[in-house]
């Protein structure tokens, strides 16, 4: 008699927009870019897979996505950032309008970097079902290559949204 198959995880971005959207969990992955300079996107991508990665394998994510979002991602961000109190003496709706096309261009810049994740993710072979366990691991194994600092209870914390 053979095992059951193992649960396997929707695409990335189906996971990030359902995980993201529950309670806390926007909020904990801001904390980690803001407090700790880790990539959202890879952090998200550390809780989808549901298999504990190689030291390889989370160096081959951020070695993958660091220029996009060196030189995409982050421009994107800092503009938009930027136009949020205004530019006086241009109009407020027109520079309100620009700021939120470029938040649509920057999420779609993060979109099309789980896009590269994924396929990454799928050339190893079929992704698990996202676990806690997991996730922990990943996730202190992404915070110790990206020197993250003290953010062991913010990784916890967020990992513990995946039950």
């Amino acid at each position: 008699m053979s095992s059951p198959p193992l649960p396997l995880a929707p695409d990335f971005w189906s996971f990030s927009l359902d995980f993201y959207g529950r309670p806390g969990v926007a909020e904990a992955c801001l904390e980690l870019q803001e407090r700790h300079g880790l990539d959202v996107n890879l952090v998200l991508y550390c809780c989808w897979r549901g298999d504990v990665l190689s030291e390889a394998q989370i160096e081959a994510a951020i070695a993958l996505t660091a220029p996009w979002r060196a030189e995409i991602v982050q421009p994107l961000r800092a503009l938009r950032r930027r136009l949020k109190p205004g530019f006086p003496p241009f109009p407020e709706a027109g520079v309100q309008g620009l700021r939120k096309r470029i938040a649509d261009a920057e999420l779609e810049a993060e979109r099309l970097q789980q896009q590269a994740l994924d396929a990454l993710a799928q050339n190893e072979g079929p992704v698990l079902s996202p676990s806690r366990q997991a996730a922990t691991a990943n996730l202190m194994l992404l915070a110790a290559l990206c020197q993250a600092g003290d953010s062991t209870g913010a990784l916890e914390q967020l990992a513990g949204h995946l039950d």
